[in-house]
């Protein structure tokens, strides 16, 4: 559990990280509401613990903006206060606060709030992960990849930064699933996907659409570096051992989002085009949109 502490006075923060670390948390510190949304968007974080009054953004302000980013909407926030007044509370909890503590604060109270707010993040994330990954191979889902891929548009159009999908599909599925049963068609689709992320950055975006139909985010790339990494992508594949589900080939299509895209659908119906031109001229290849 990444848990966020953020107080204008270095004795307190301090001491809430001692505490945090004894419980066998990752303390992470900020002296002011600016600096908290700083780690925030960084680093991201499970758990919260914002004081009322910070320099830069108060608590409340760090709270509606924690609410907003998709990266920490779901975080369990405690909001530290040093008034009792009962309309003050109300305003925190409706705010988007989780819960909160008064000071001075009384250490095994916090810690019995920090040990339920981790059980609540928990059962999030497993609800979360329901939703969004696709069960048998781990990648995510179709709804997901869109709602991922809308984030990075958003923040490539404020960074003028290159973004490209990728389009691929197994080859012959049907045949694998005629040949080996559904049991060993499912055992292509994980071993296909285990081999892919396995070529793939931590922060590239892999999605199952659907059957043996797969998509690839990959921000920070241009078209050119996303054809290196779709014919990695190839060649891993290809050489797949019939032991671990292979053989096996698939056919990618490359597109890059254009400067100033609002949604990924335009490309990604590219990258299919060029997938299916991938599929026409021979499979197990990559084809590039344009």
């Amino acid at each position: 559990m990444r848990i966020l502490i953020a107080d204008d006075t270095l004795f307190i923060r301090t001491t809430l990280a001692s505490w945090v670390e004894s419980m066998g948390y990752t303390p992470l510190l900020a002296a002011d509401g600016g600096e908290a949304m700083a780690i925030a968007e960084r680093d991201g974080v499970d758990i919260a613990i914002i004081d009322w009054e910070m320099p830069k953004l108060s608590g409340m302000e760090v709270i509606r903006a924690l609410r907003a980013n998709p990266c920490t909407t779901y975080a369990h926030i405690i909001l530290i206060t040093g008034g009792d007044e009962q309309d003050r509370l109300v305003q925190a909890l409706e705010g988007g606060a989780d819960d909160f503590v008064r000071k001075p604060i009384y250490p095994p109270a916090l810690m019995a709030r920090l040990r339920a707010g981790a059980r609540i993040v928990t059962m999030r994330q497993e609800i979360l992960s329901l939703a969004t990954i696709d069960s048998l191979t781990g990648a995510i889902n179709r709804r997901h990849f869109f709602e991922r891929a809308a984030e990075h548009l958003a923040m490539n159009r404020r960074r003028l930064s290159p973004l490209t999908v990728l389009a691929a599909d197994i080859d012959h599925f049907k045949a694998i699933n005629d040949s080996r049963g559904h049991a060993g068609g499912d055992t292509a689709l994980t071993c296909f996907a285990d081999t892919c992320r396995g070529e793939l950055r931590p922060l590239d975006l892999f999605a199952r659409l659907g059957g043996e139909e797969f998509a690839v985010l990959l921000p920070d790339t241009s078209a050119t570096g996303a054809m290196a990494v779709a014919e990695r992508l190839r060649a891993a594949v290809a050489a797949l051992a019939p032991g671990s589900g292979g053989p096996m080939t698939v056919s990618i299509g490359v597109a890059e989002v254009p400067a100033g895209a609002e949604t990924i659908d335009a490309t990604l119906a590219a990258a299919d085009a060029a997938l299916y031109r991938a599929k026409a001229n021979g499979r197990n290849r990559v084809e590039r949109a344009g």
